[in-house]
């Protein structure tokens, strides 16, 4: 008499690798100029480490970096943001007559 074996179904439990997202950060213009000077003085990589930063994103603000004028606006977030006025003289005439009815 011979004994019959039971196909057995194996489960394997894979082992799921978590990656922890990093929380999105804005950074102003003049952080961004201090993490590319540094990386024009010490490459890219480094800079990535020392800032605790990815190397690609450093290599990006590298290339922006021409665009970036700090006599704009040195804490804005983002170069160029917000919506451009259509009417300038107008709007600045609304401002005025605002403000003198808050008063």
């Amino acid at each position: 008499m011979t004994k019959r074996k039971r196909a057995v179904k194996r489960t394997t439990k894979h082992k799921v690798k978590q990656v922890a997202k990093r929380k999105r950060t804005s950074y102003s213009i003049e952080q961004k100029l201090e993490v590319v000077t540094y990386a024009k003085e010490h490459r890219r990589n480094k800079a990535g480490q020392h800032f605790n930063l990815n190397p690609s994103m450093v290599g990006r603000w590298i290339v922006a970096s021409s665009k970036w004028s700090i006599e704009d606006n040195g804490k804005s977030k983002r170069v160029g943001s917000g919506r451009k006025a259509l009417f300038p003289e107008a709007e600045k005439r609304l401002y005025d007559w605002t403000i003198e009815q808050r008063k």
